[in-house]
């Protein structure tokens, strides 16, 4: 099985920096919920991140309750809409 957080990782694909990435998007849209596609979309070709490093920012945002899932899109909790 593989690590979640290693030495070896680039620091710039690591969990919270993609989360942060997709914090930016949101904030970017003016929105509160933004396709799963297009965060991929979004990250792949502006960090050239993998999708692996996508899953762990998404997986790490849940984690402290900031979004939450309505499929395909993620919702950012506790907006002031």
């Amino acid at each position: 099985m593989g690590n979640l957080i290693s030495k070896d990782e680039d620091l710039l694909k690591s969990a919270p920096i993609i989360g942060f990435e997709i914090l930016k998007i949101f904030k970017s849209k003016s929105v509160s919920k933004v396709s799963i596609f297009d965060i991929a979309k979004k990250l792949r070709e502006a960090n050239h991140a993998s999708a692996r490093s996508i899953y762990f920012g998404i997986i790490f945002l849940y984690a402290l309750d900031i979004v939450d899932f309505n499929e395909p899109y993620l919702v950012e909790k506790n907006v002031k809409n």
